[in-house]
């Protein structure tokens, strides 16, 4: 597990509106440190985000269209479901196992396997939502830190969910990327509509040597 002490920063891609989280057509990053952030806004078109930053955290927004990251491993790489009430947690899984801090880890957690299935039973709040996250460090620039990912997107799971099998058959560090996608659709009324999610691709498989990470032959 990463402690949220041991990164350097959050991207997101969402932000909330009445209530629910929403995609966003840029990404955000949230830096503990100014340097960090300074750099990292330059790496990616980068501006700050009025009145957001504050305290010990810098906020800004990136323009890029994809994020290439560096993974470690399968550890860093978590397609998780959550459900939460007025108790708190109450459900997570993997959409197979329960996951911690479930007393019934590593038993099955019931979820359909169908994936329309899985978000009917999270609108009709019987199921849980995707709480997905990833742990990395940027391609180009890895000496900054480990960053942190995380998305309540559908989409974002599901690619996090496949990318995650092929993670473990690696059985050591990933380059994989950060995008963000836009949907158009038409409404029964006949309105277009567009909304942006993220998704993540292109794994391929690193070696490591005494000079560092670089893509495997």
């Amino acid at each position: 597990m990463h402690g949220r002490e041991k990164l350097v920063g959050q991207i997101t891609a969402e932000e909330w509106r009445v209530g629910r989280p929403a995609g966003r057509r840029s990404w955000l990053l949230t830096a503990k440190n100014k340097e960090v952030a300074g750099r990292v806004s330059d790496l990616y078109q980068g501006e700050a985000v009025c009145g957001a930053s504050g305290g010990d955290l810098y906020t800004r927004k990136l323009h890029a269209e994809g994020i290439v990251v560096l993974v470690a491993g399968v550890a860093n790489v978590k397609p998780r479901l959550t459900l939460e009430n007025e108790r708190g947690l109450v459900h997570a899984c993997d959409g197979t196992r329960y996951l911690p801090p479930m007393v019934d880890e590593g038993a099955p957690c019931g979820c359909p396997d169908n994936p329309f299935e899985r978000r009917a039973a999270a609108r009709s709040g019987a199921g849980p939502r995707p709480d997905a996250r990833l742990v990395f460090c940027l391609a180009a620039a890895p000496k900054l830190g480990e960053f942190s990912f995380r998305s309540s997107a559908w989409h974002f799971y599901e690619s996090l969910e496949s990318v995650s099998h092929e993670v473990e058959r690696t059985a050591g560090p990933v380059q994989m990327e950060l995008v963000l996608r836009e949907q158009r659709l038409a409404t029964r009324s006949g309105l277009d509509v567009s909304f942006t999610y993220p998704e993540v691709r292109s794994v391929r498989r690193l070696s490591v040597t005494k000079a560092g990470l670089h893509l495997a032959a």
